[in-house]
């Protein structure tokens, strides 16, 4: 005898089917949403969200790690730009005094050495500058140094030790210590 379906007027009791487990599936899946319980595709929903959230937090630390880089290339730019705007505004003076040292030749009677201190006034506040700015003058006494002197021209003095500098061609000079310029000297050689 084939089993039918349980409304079937001439199925007896004892001929119906027992449920399916796709039914019981289907069952379990709707009395689990009923008691608040997660399904699959619950879950499924869920993670599916987690994730675009997830991507949209990324696309936005994607944004501002990009203005970011865009911001500091700007500030880095403008660091470049008026870097020299501090040691322009302290050279100012010295301008100015050379403008007054010249504006002072023009109409008066000016003597030489009173010419000359003044130069010479002007040129010592220009150094005080610049040595404020972290320009200093290498020392070009006692021997060689390859890492501050240029050997253009070598010699020889009894007075001298070998090695010893004798004379000073072009001054050298250090910027905050790194060497922006090597003196040129003339080295003793015995």
């Amino acid at each position: 005898m084939t089993k039918q379906k349980k409304n079937d007027p001439e199925i007896l009791e004892d001929d119906v089917l027992e449920e399916t487990p796709l039914e019981e599936n289907i069952e379990a899946t709707e009395a689990e949403e009923e008691n608040g319980e997660d399904t699959p595709d619950k879950i499924l929903k869920e993670i599916v969200k987690e994730d675009e959230q997830i991507l949209n937090r990324l696309i936005r630390l994607q944004a501002d790690f990009e203005n970011f880089k865009k911001r500091t290339l700007k500030e880095k730019s403008d660091i470049y730009q008026f870097a020299s705007e501090n040691l322009a505004t302290k050279l100012l003076p010295v301008i100015d005094n050379l403008e007054r040292a010249e504006a002072s030749i023009e109409g008066a009677d000016v003597t030489a050495e009173t010419f000359l201190n003044g130069i010479q006034m002007v040129f010592k506040q220009l150094k005080e500058v610049l040595k404020e700015e972290g320009l200093e003058e290498i020392s070009c006494e006692g021997a060689f140094d390859p890492n501050y002197h240029h050997g253009v021209a070598v010699g020889e003095d009894d007075e001298k030790d070998d090695q010893d500098i004798m004379e000073v061609f072009q001054k050298g000079y250090s910027f905050k210590g790194k060497v922006i310029r090597p003196a040129m000297v003339k080295v003793c050689n015995k």
